[in-house]
């Protein structure tokens, strides 16, 4: 009885108060607490268990809300806290215990929990009520369920529908009615500016439901303020109003809302707490940031994850990202660069990390370079800087390039073991690493020209950057192991610090107020965006070319890009309908003919849909070059390895090891005159050998035909530059083999332009091609299933590992088959 006396007192506030939601709520005692101006197709933050489940899903981060009501003409109190958080990127979950209390009925409490799953554009959800009180047994066995969709397909549009109520419970004089929400949302003016409306569909029929409006500003940064109304269809309902300001920190914001109708006022006090930043009054403007390059070159996807399917991008190609974010970050002031090695980068991504730190200082950023240790690449990126320091106990060994080439003929010599090769051309030296003793002079005239080009290049950019004349940089190379206090007196660099305060010294003469922000990150704030953002696919070829999956090299001497895994990635962009354009990241000294075949009439394929850039980075020779060369534009660094134009065919004699040294005998019956034409035992024939040759011809006739297609030049033409010649970037741009010399940021560049993004859309960069999920393996990708299962590990000490890579002694490079590959394993240092 009680409780039917209080009915009305507990239902009043429902039909009175101003927050759109409340508003439109049915007319029962189930109605939470009264939250500020929101729609079923605007709310995403943890109060979504209230309004629309479905918008869990876009809560980014764990957060917690504390709410306080209070209706001073009823005296009703409520106290609410709300949490939520993101799963993965694809699920949302979230619990919310809510108290009200009123003098004249009985106190209850509404637990809820909700759960939502989905992407960045639709997303489903559903939220479970239980009701509890202490003076209402009927109130203590209430549940009920909320069903709710919400879709943002557009930047400037979203959706909300909601069943509240579901299952249309009853407990003795209590009865929740289904109800049916409406909501859409607006943003014609930017993401600043945003207004909803929304109808509640009550029984009785249409007239018997509310029309609600509900406008949010964000004025300045950290200020939002928000209003809404709400009235009905029928002549005498009352009309609603509500008005809220919200002040705004990173992680702490607080909202106040009033309003009520006519008959008295509502009091709603929130209180924020999140992990993902908001856009924050009180930002700091100037900061500074620490990027340690050989912690980010090194970093790795998470193990734990790693077992789900979940794999983390390639550490390079995250390092471009950040620094690309960095350069249009407007609070971003100055940045350290702390410098130890560059983690195995070759002279190509050594060049692009140069241009980004360029860059940097181009957007009005000063740049320090902290050398703990240095060689002549790391020096070659510092040399960018605006100013380079080092520690007291640094090194620099700033000794000037060499290259060299391993072989291993004599050792083969030595075993017995003899090969027979079918190439064309006189530069294709591959197989020379196994069958001489030295380098041949055709190889030699080769690198000699990519070298004189490399040490220009160097020189060029270090006394362009560091102002010295290209004396002082050959007399440091005559040293060769530098001490800091030397590397000083030469120019090479600025000063020494000797501990924290020096450096911050430094740091304050260069970026003077700037605060040292010790986590910091381009995207400071959380996303608000309506719509997915669109991409352009990052498609890696990376390491030697073969068929199948892209994988590790059975020996861990080296990485493999599989035809199968690059291909399909090509696929999936091309179909992706938020993909605008596609850039084919190269980085491989070639391999497999057929494969890297494959590579290349994919990009054909995909080039029909969208456009293709080609990035050269490293390397981008024979098989590599081969894959690329079809793109719309072709990029190189101007210290890029490139073309080898050629394919070649190596195979090993084994009787003289094996027979002769071994013992070990073999006896072969043919039935065919070339039968055991691919046989390891003993050396080609003269008609086996003139039958390979054709073979080899005839492949490397087509590759010429079809760089002469792609490249729009004259087979003759192409002729002479191929024949397996190496050149650098800048020598095969002036050759017309590739568009234009520049990195990976020059290759996105033009992606955006092609894709036809305007300059200031912000487009994701994703990489295509890596495990994404359990079902992956499905896709001809390897998932969480061949993870779990034992696979091949690598057999060899670390060491061994670069002996076999230097000799090109690696799996691939020893199976059969025609390849097309880089005429030798470079090192240059």
């Amino acid at each position: 009885m009680r409780l039917l006396l209080a009915l009305p007192l507990l239902l009043l506030p429902s039909a009175v108060l101003a927050q759109t939601p409340a508003i439109v709520r049915p007319l029962v005692g189930s109605r939470g607490l009264t939250l500020p101006p929101e729609s079923t197709a605007l709310v995403d933050e943890a109060t979504s268990l209230s309004i629309n489940p479905a918008g869990l899903r876009f809560v980014e981060a764990p957060q917690l809300f504390y709410v306080h009501e209070r209706h001073r003409v009823l005296d009703q109190v409520g106290n609410g806290l709300f949490t939520g958080t993101s799963l993965f990127g694809a699920a949302g979950l979230g619990l919310g215990v809510e108290w009200l209390r009123h003098p004249a009925g009985p106190d209850y409490r509404r637990t809820t929990f909700g759960f939502s799953l989905g992407t960045d554009t639709l997303a489903l959800g559903a939220a479970h009520h239980a009701f509890s009180s202490e003076e209402s047994a009927a109130l203590d066995r209430l549940s009920s369920w909320d069903v709710g969709v919400s879709g943002r397909p557009a930047r400037s549009f979203s959706y909300g529908i909601v069943a509240k109520d579901v299952n249309a419970p009853e407990e003795g004089a209590l009865k929740l009615p289904r109800t049916l929400e409406l909501g859409v949302g607006l943003r014609p003016f930017g993401e600043r500016y945003t207004l909803g409306a929304d109808y509640l569909l009550r029984p009785g029929g249409l007239d018997e439901g509310r029309l609600s409006y509900t406008l949010k500003a964000e004025l300045v940064r950290g200020l939002r303020l928000s209003a809404g109304a709400s009235h009905g269809l029928r002549r005498g309902e009352p009309l609603s109003v509500q008005v809220a300001a919200t002040l705004d920190t990173a992680f702490l914001g607080l909202t106040y809302a009033g309003g009520g109708t006519e008959d008295g006022l509502d009091h709603t006090l929130a209180l924020r707490l999140s992990l993902a930043p908001y856009r924050s009054l009180a930002e700091a403007s100037r900061v500074v940031a620490l990027v340690d390059l050989n912690d980010r070159l090194a970093g790795g996807g998470s193990p734990g994850l790693a077992l789900l399917g979940i794999t983390g991008s390639d550490p390079y190609l995250r390092l471009m990202r950040f620094l690309e974010l960095a350069t249009r970050d407007e609070r971003l002031r100055g940045v350290v660069l702390k410098m130890e090695g560059l983690g195995g980068l070759g002279w190509g991504r050594a060049e692009e990390l140069r241009q980004a730190v360029l860059r940097l200082r181009a957007a009005g950023k000063k740049v320090l370079a902290l050398a703990l240790s240095c060689d002549d690449q790391g020096y070659f990126v510092a040399s960018a800087a605006d100013q380079i320091y080092a520690l007291p106990a640094s090194s620099f060994l700033i000794n000037g390039l060499s290259a060299s080439v391993t072989s291993v003929g004599g050792t083969m010599e030595k075993l017995g073991v003899s090969w027979d090769v079918a190439r064309v051309g006189e530069y294709k030296t591959a197989p020379e690493q196994l069958t001489r003793k030295d380098m041949s002079e055709a190889e030699r005239e080769t690198l000699n020209a990519w070298l004189d080009t490399q040490v220009g290049w160097y020189e060029q950019a270090v006394t362009g950057g560091r102002k010295l004349p290209v004396e002082r940089l050959r007399e440091a190379w005559k040293v060769g192991l530098i001490p800091p206090r030397m590397a000083q007196s030469l120019g090479l660099i600025d000063g020494i610090v000797e501990g924290q305060e020096a450096l911050q010294e430094r740091l304050e003469q260069l970026v003077p107020g700037a605060a040292y922000a010790e986590d910091y990150t381009p995207r400071d704030a959380r996303q608000t965006r309506w719509g997915s953002t669109r991409r352009i696919a990052i498609v890696p070829v990376l390491g030697t070319i073969a068929g199948g999956k892209s994988r590790e090299d059975p020996l861990g001497a080296s990485r493999i890009a599989g035809a199968e895994t690059v291909a399909l990635a090509l696929y999936r962009a091309q179909v992706d309908p938020s993909v605008v354009a596609i850039v084919l990241r190269v980085d491989s000294g070639g391999g497999d003919v057929l494969a890297s075949d494959l590579m290349y009439r994919a990009v054909l394929e995909a080039k029909k849909v969208k456009p293709v850039i080609a990035s050269m980075g490293d390397v981008a020779a024979s098989g590599g070059y081969y894959a690329a060369m079809a793109a719309d534009e072709v990029f190189a660094n101007p210290t890029t390895l490139t073309g080898s134009i050629g394919v070649f065919y190596l195979k090993p004699a084994l009787k003289g090891l094996l027979e002769d040294k071994l013992g070990v005998t073999q006896q072969t019956l043919p039935r065919a005159p070339l039968a055991d034409l691919m046989g390891f035992w003993r050396p080609w024939t003269p008609e086996e050998q003139r039958a390979v040759q054709g073979w080899v011809d005839a492949s490397y006739d087509d590759f010429i035909t079809y760089v002469a297609q792609a490249r729009k030049l004259e087979k003759a033409q192409v002729d002479r530059l191929a024949r397996g010649r190496v050149w650098s970037g800048q020598d095969a741009h002036a050759r017309g083999l590739v568009d234009r010399l520049g990195g990976l940021p020059d290759a996105v560049a033009a992606a955006r332009r092609r894709g036809g993004a305007s300059p200031t859309e912000e487009l994701e960069l994703v990489v295509y091609g890596d495990a994404k999920g359990l079902f992956s393996s499905l896709g001809g990708e390897p998932g969480v299933l061949a993870r779990l299962l034992p696979g091949p590990t690598a057999t060899l000490p670390p060491g061994l590992q670069g002996v076999l890579r230097e000799t090109g002694l690696t799996g691939e490079a020893l199976e059969p088959g025609l390849k097309a590959a880089l005429p030798f394993t470079l090192s240059t240092r």
